[in-house]
């Protein structure tokens, strides 16, 4: 059932994203042909290559402020809506229902990130020396630090991890806030609104009592280590705190949606 559950998440994301994707591409082949007119003394080619660019810019971030706002409201109304009514009768328990809203989410922003990053290729004309100039790039990076390559590379995998359990983080405290919103009979959004600002206020407010001593604790163990494993360690401390901040969230959301709905 949780497979039938992501599929119908999914089929909504792709209905959703059918026409922006690739109106994102599409215009990005626009660039790269219309770009050279920015070089041009010709004022038509200067004005279209100006336009295109605008339009490309403005559909890239139409594209990311349709996702959070997609991301919200797949949430709010699937399961705190009209369509909860209807959700919370199939035999899946709440942490399944939760579970498939935040691997759409993250998906969804997953491949806004590469149609975005795919977008940028399409529109610079690479070719073979640039991609030469990019490979001596790292390679004078990596000998100029003493890092080898396999650090590089598991170093970006960390980085990726970290990013995409920040995704979670973010979305599972937007569900948290909606959920604890949702425990009030009238204005719910409002105090949707407030539970999320009174959440980033409790992070900040922990954040500053348990980070200096922590810190203080790990200096020493640092100090010991060789650059490249302290910054393996750090990224790894940060996807930790990530990660707990991310149960905290779910088992709170889950909670609420377990014992404490009110679809009134």
């Amino acid at each position: 059932m949780f497979g039938k559950l992501l599929k119908y998440d999914f089929r909504s994301m792709f209905k959703q994203f059918a026409f922006i994707w690739p109106a994102a591409l599409a215009l990005a082949l626009v660039n790269r042909f219309t770009l050279s007119g920015l070089d041009s003394t010709s004022t038509v080619g200067e004005t279209t290559a100006g336009i295109a660019m605008l339009v490309y810019v403005a559909i890239l971030i139409a594209m990311f402020i349709i996702a959070v706002i997609f991301v919200i409201q797949r949430f709010y109304k699937g399961l705190l809506g009209d369509e909860g009514y209807l959700m919370h009768t199939l035999p899946v328990k709440p942490w399944q229902l939760v579970g498939s809203k935040l691997l759409c989410a993250v998906t969804t922003t997953v491949i806004n990130v590469l149609i975005a990053i795919l977008s940028i290729f399409l529109i610079i004309p690479w070719g073979m020396e640039e991609f030469r100039d990019i490979f001596r790039g790292l390679q004078y990076v990596f000998s100029h630090w003493n890092i080898q390559a396999t650090h590089g590379i598991i170093f970006v995998a960390e980085l990726i991890l970290f990013s995409l359990v920040s995704f979670a983080t973010g979305y599972l405290q937007l569900y948290l806030a909606m959920s604890i919103g949702h425990l009030f009979n009238k204005n719910r959004v409002a105090f949707s609104v407030i539970a999320f600002i009174a959440l980033n206020a409790i992070m900040g407010t922990l954040g500053n009592i348990i980070l200096p001593p922590l810190g203080d604790l790990m200096e020493p163990a640092f100090r010991g280590m060789s650059g490249i494993t302290a910054a393996h360690t750090g990224i790894w401390l940060l996807i930790a705190g990530s990660l707990i901040l991310s149960a905290v969230f779910f088992a709170g959301t889950e909670f609420i949606l377990r014992r404490k709905l009110n679809l009134e």
